[in-house]
């Protein structure tokens, strides 16, 4: 995409933003605090795209409140969108870009109105086509380890212009096969942060991890 795309289209610079991440960290945790830890190490590890889900209690103040404190050099998220008025509250609160496990067919008009980014979940062809045809940006394919990176291939195979996000089991040692396969970045969620330092709260070691995986990807 050109420069002058990207002046023309208020959405180009955050799609080229969200290529260039590679990974971006999917926190899915049972409460605000938790998630907020994990949004803090990974950005201390230099990620600088981040998506929280709707699972997260009280996620629209987080989101909020990692705005406020990191400003618009991060690419913030929100997923596990269901249903219209998530998306609308997700946009009202300044998220960049909506992901859906599956179709929600007004997502991507919302998110285009508000110059963010669609993701839209799909497992087969045909919701892949469905999501196309809908607008999505991205398609998110979730869950990823229920095809693995042969299922990734078969479908990157007969959608090749299609950028693909495989979420859901995508760890740093299987993602160099979910790229090689055709994924345009990855989604990776607690399996980015080492369970026993995280319990822990070993902030050196868990940024020290994310940031190995980070240049993995980008190896």
């Amino acid at each position: 995409m050109s420069t002058n795309d990207s002046t023309q289209d208020p959405r180009a610079a955050k799609r080229q933003a969200l290529l260039a991440a590679r990974v971006v960290p999917v926190l899915r945790y049972g409460d605000a605090a938790t998630a907020a830890y994990a949004a803090e190490v990974a950005i201390a590890a230099g990620c600088t795209t981040l998506e929280l889900t709707w699972t997260i209690p009280g996620v629209i103040d987080l989101v909020k409140a990692l705005r406020d404190k990191h400003g618009d050099g991060l690419l913030l998220g929100l997923g596990t969108v269901l249903g219209e008025d998530q998306a609308r509250e997700a946009l009202v609160a300044g998220v960049d870009f909506l992901v859906s496990p599956g179709l929600v067919p007004e997502m991507a008009a919302l998110a285009h109105a508000a110059s963010a980014l669609c993701l839209t979940g799909a497992f087969t062809p045909s919701e892949v086509i469905q999501a196309r045809r809908a607008g999505a940006d991205m398609v998110k394919i979730f869950p990823a380890e229920t095809g693995g990176p042969s299922h990734l291939a078969a479908l990157k195979s007969v959608f090749p212009d299609t950028l693909f996000c495989p979420t859901g089991g995508v760890t740093e040692k299987n993602m160099g096969d979910y790229f090689r396969a055709g994924a345009s970045l990855v989604g990776i969620g607690s399996n980015l942060y080492d369970k026993a330092a995280f319990a822990a709260r070993d902030t050196a070691a868990l940024v020290a991890q994310i940031a190995r995986t980070r240049e993995a990807a980008h190896a």
